[in-house]
């Protein structure tokens, strides 16, 4: 219920508070400077090039381990590569049967 003769809510009252404590709060806190970030951060650079490494060489052990059970020991046989390629039969029209040449009349051997 809202404060009608001081004309402020409870809601405003508690969010005032709160925001000043949270910047009392960030006004006590230490920064690192930048020699000590620099520092922190080779060190998390590192950490996860070695945790990758770590994690790649366990996958690689797994897979090589685990290998043996996914794979088929029948062998599997493929049809030999053939060498001859079957010809292509070329079609070629006559003439009589092309349109153009029933349209031109040929010229005669006699005058």
């Amino acid at each position: 219920m809202a404060n009608v003769a001081s004309d402020t809510s409870p809601e405003r009252a508690e969010s005032g508070s709160y925001l000043r404590e949270v910047w009392s709060e960030l006004r006590k806190t230490v920064w690192p400077t930048w020699p000590e970030l620099r520092q922190m951060t080779g060190v998390v650079v590192v950490a996860v090039v070695l945790l990758g490494v770590f994690l790649g060489l366990v996958d690689f052990g797994l897979t090589a381990a685990l290998a043996p059970l996914y794979t088929t020991t029948t062998p599997v046989v493929t049809p030999a590569p053939t060498s001859a390629v079957a010809p292509t039969p070329v079609v070629t029209p006559s003439p009589a049967a092309s349109p153009s040449a029933a349209a031109t009349p040929k010229p005669s051997a006699t005058p």
